[in-house]
């Protein structure tokens, strides 16, 4: 079996023009940005929190049992926090309260009574 150079021609030509499509998808991202120096395009557009992120614990655990305790809770205890906000138990007049605590506001945003306080 014979391979004629038209055969070959038309192989290399395939193969050349899947590499300049392939070639031009890998760089198309790049040509989209547009050309400058600097952040580019409106400031605006930029998340607030990626470029003045938060910090991570807006209380200490002291702190938090602490204020908690200030609003007349006793027996204060803290879960794990999550999401700007920690689940403590604390009790009051003879009553333990699930409290929902946001540790960045210093408030309470939630209570349930539990039970009886032994």
């Amino acid at each position: 079996m014979t391979i004629s150079s038209k055969t070959i021609h038309n192989a290399l030509r395939a193969c050349a023009l899947t590499a300049l499509v392939g070639l031009g998808a890998v760089t198309s991202p790049v040509l989209a940005q547009s050309p400058g120096f600097g952040f580019g395009g409106d400031f605006d557009d930029y998340d607030d929190d990626y470029l003045f992120p938060e910090r991570i614990l807006c209380m200490t655990e002291r702190q938090m049992r602490q204020a908690i305790a200030d609003r007349g809770y006793s027996n204060v205890t803290l879960n794990v926090p999550h999401n700007k906000r920690v689940q403590a138990r604390g009790t009051m007049n003879g009553t333990v309260y699930l409290i929902k605590f946001n540790y960045c506001s210093d408030r309470i945003e939630d209570r349930d009574a539990l039970r009886a306080a032994q």
